[in-house]
């Protein structure tokens, strides 16, 4: 997986999966995604949107990096 397909498949309108969205950011936080993908990322989301489905797997991953 790459992080330039997901930019690139956000940036086209289409949803990301749990196991995308889980992978951007276990990887993002570990250091291995550099900052200016995950902004190019953000800017995809902020014009396309998300998902209540992408939202509930964006939750459930910061909750999961955050635990002990």
């Amino acid at each position: 997986m790459r992080m330039y397909d997901l930019i690139m498949k956000k940036r086209n309108g289409h949803e990301l999966s749990e196991k995308e969205i889980r992978y951007m950011i276990t990887e993002y936080t570990a250091d291995r995604i550099p900052d200016y993908q995950m902004s190019a990322m953000m800017m995809a989301i902020y014009f396309q949107g998300m998902s209540e489905e992408e939202t509930l797997y964006l939750t459930l991953s910061l909750i999961h990096i955050s635990e002990p």
